[in-house]
């Protein structure tokens, strides 16, 4: 049985992308984990803390409101468990992710300055480092069933592109594949042709559709090319290809307007 973990700060933008969580798992007959992890600050042990600050008893309240209302979202169609704890939030996530191999990670943006720090910090985190995929759900995005996906290439290192877990993903949802490629000038984009041949060959299962277009921007190029094509997900591979090496994959999580998804080399899949 596949399994999905959504974690949740209870803020108006968590709660959106664990719907999209359970409706997700709904769609893939998966299980669904809510986890909230809350972090002790800096110097805990050498200073009291207000009494409410550590209310347990409210989270567990919180958790069970929320499992209740993506039950009725989802017309009950996915067991769906709850974990409160107190912990860092990203070490907790891996934590997790290490005893339920999840088929993926859903995880909200938020677009304030003060969120960012917080739970952004733990959606970049969790998009480079978890070895699960990490699917970035953008502010007010409401979950379709996934029929055309995305993959976004600079069409360097083709023989390290995760081919096989781009396969699993793309027949999972029975969607349709699209190559986003954005060049920075014609000439840039007349040398790719051998690699785009390559990524051709390795994809060759899924009849992908290479997208092409020039810009300077590339982050702004693949948005445009997501909007035109109609895509419902859009797959990223945050340490080595595409233009999101690791500087730069923060950015465009934030930027987004379409769900993304961050898998890595080897990442640990489950095959069912």
């Amino acid at each position: 049985m596949k399994t999905i973990i959504a974690p949740t700060d209870f803020s108006e933008v968590a709660e959106n992308a664990c719907l999209y969580a359970a409706r997700l798992a709904a769609d893939i007959q998966a299980d669904l984990i809510l986890l909230h992890a809350m972090e002790l600050p800096v110097g805990v042990g050498e200073y009291p803390i207000a009494d409410d600050f550590l209310d347990e008893e409210g989270m567990e309240k919180s958790l069970a409101t929320l499992k209740e209302k993506l039950l009725a979202a989802v017309d009950g169609k996915v067991r769906i468990r709850t974990k409160n704890i107190l912990g860092y939030p990203g070490q907790e996530i891996k934590a997790l992710c290490e005893a339920e191999k999840p088929f993926a990670v859903v995880i909200a943006t938020h677009n304030s300055a003060l969120d960012r720090f917080f739970m952004g910090s733990i959606t970049v985190y969790s998009a480079k480092h978890l070895p699960y995929p990490v699917i970035v759900v953008p502010r007010h995005t409401k979950y379709q069933t996934i029929k055309r996906i995305a993959f976004a290439s600079d069409l360097k290192d083709v023989y390290d592109v995760p081919a096989q877990e781009i396969k699993m993903i793309v027949k999972l949802f029975d969607a349709e594949l699209d190559v986003f490629y954005v060049g920075k000038n014609e000439k840039v984009i007349n040398q790719t042709g051998v690699d785009n041949s390559l990524l051709t060959h390795r994809l060759a299962a899924l009849n992908p559709r290479f997208r092409i277009v020039e810009n300077k921007d590339i982050m702004a190029g693949i948005a445009d090319l997501a909007k035109k094509y109609q895509t419902d997900l859009l797959i990223i591979i945050p340490k080595k290809h595409g233009p999101f090496h690791k500087s730069q994959s923060k950015d465009f999580v934030f930027r987004s307007d379409v769900p993304v998804m961050a898998i890595h080399e080897y990442d640990l899949i489950p095959a069912s």
